[in-house]
């Protein structure tokens, strides 16, 4: 079965723009909004809440140290 359209080359052009649209959004988050976004999705994401805590903590301690 083939999948007719799905190399066309604008079609190409326009999931590689929405993707980096995505990405700019996901950027721009902080890692604590990104962690309330997690709670909200379906299943676990262990790894990436675990990132997430740990970019806080670095940045939680960074602060207390400049005190």
């Amino acid at each position: 079965m083939k999948h007719r359209g799905y190399n066309n080359k604008s079609r190409i052009r326009q999931r590689q723009e929405e993707a980096v649209e995505r990405q700019n959004v996901h950027d721009g988050r902080s890692p604590e909004q990104q962690l309330k976004l997690t709670k909200t999705r379906p299943g676990e994401s262990k790894k990436e809440v675990h990132r997430l805590v740990t970019l806080i903590e670095k940045a939680f301690k960074k602060a207390e140290r400049k005190k």
